[in-house]
């Protein structure tokens, strides 16, 4: 018995028995396809709205929001791996791996490469931009919150001359 336990604990320690290990237990630290795309999905929106001085859409949570429309859904899991397609181009793994600046190159070059991407980008864009200016804290901001011509266009109510 002692023989089978010291060759068992041997196999243990070799080579492939900490590498079963390590991809048994990698998976608890690597996110699982929803997360890693609602990661992504934040990544895009704090390229698109910072916060410079108010809160970025992200610490407001409308990267969740945007998510949560379901007509985006199929738009927003085409547009992740459109990302991490570029990403990988740039020799990083996906998306998540690269920094500001190749993250930047990265959804540039997924612009310009695909209808689909840029279809992503824009829509995300839109109801991103959408979510964050009807933000009470995002408004509140701003000095003038009335409607841009309360009085009309007074000038243009006359016949041309």
């Amino acid at each position: 018995m002692r023989r089978r336990e010291a060759i068992a604990l041997l196999g243990f320690f070799s080579l492939g028995g900490a590498a079963i290990l390590w991809r048994n237990l990698a998976s608890f630290w690597r996110p699982d396809a929803s997360e890693q795309v609602t990661l992504t999905v934040a990544a895009v929106v704090d390229l698109m709205v910072p916060g410079d001085g108010l809160p970025s859409a992200c610490q407001l949570g409308l990267h969740t929001r945007v998510m949560a429309n379901p007509e985006l859904n199929p738009l927003i899991a085409n547009g992740v791996g459109l990302l991490d397609k570029q990403a990988a181009a740039q020799g990083g793994a996906n998306f998540l791996a690269l920094g500001e600046s190749g993250r930047l190159s990265a959804a540039d070059a997924a612009f310009a490469s695909s209808e689909s991407a840029r279809r992503f980008l824009l829509a995300l864009r839109f109801h991103l931009m959408t979510a964050y200016y009807s933000q009470p804290v995002v408004k509140a901001a701003f000095a003038y919150t009335g409607p841009p011509q309360p009085d009309g266009f007074a000038d243009f109510q006359d016949r041309p001359a």
